[in-house]
């Protein structure tokens, strides 16, 4: 169950993502970056869409292991995974120049994807252990 839950959360975060840097920030989130359509065209191939995929899929499964085995209860363990996930992109970013708009972008986009995470593993952690 555990492998199903991080595949799950995995998908489900890089589907919010598509969502999330297309239709509902994805004009934000070009504009703050300073990015042309063209160049944001290169980006978004094939190869560098399924080492992304790749990634939250590692993320996915590291994050389900820390919510489960973590010394403290689950909301307890949600709230440190999400301190050191934001706190490390927050850091990132101000000092790569970022605008507070993206950041808020883009970590908005990782405080949901730990939330999702989360969920799926109130839901099913039981069955994990």
């Amino acid at each position: 169950m555990f492998y199903i839950v991080g595949l799950v959360a995995a998908v489900a975060s890089f589907a919010i993502g598509c969502l999330w840097y297309t239709a509902l920030f994805g004009a934000v989130w070009q504009r703050e970056m300073g990015f042309s359509d063209e160049r944001v065209s290169r980006i978004f191939v094939p190869g560098r869409i399924a080492l992304a995929l790749a990634s939250e899929l590692v993320a996915a499964l590291s994050m389900t292991g820390m919510l489960l085995h973590l010394p403290y209860d689950l909301a307890v363990n949600a709230v440190m995974v999400a301190v050191v996930l934001v706190g490390a992109g927050v850091k990132l970013a101000v000092y790569d120049g970022k605008s507070l708009l993206l950041i808020a972008v883009n970590q908005g986009y990782q405080l949901l994807t730990v939330a999702v995470l989360t969920s799926g593993v109130l839901r099913f952690g039981s069955q994990m252990t």
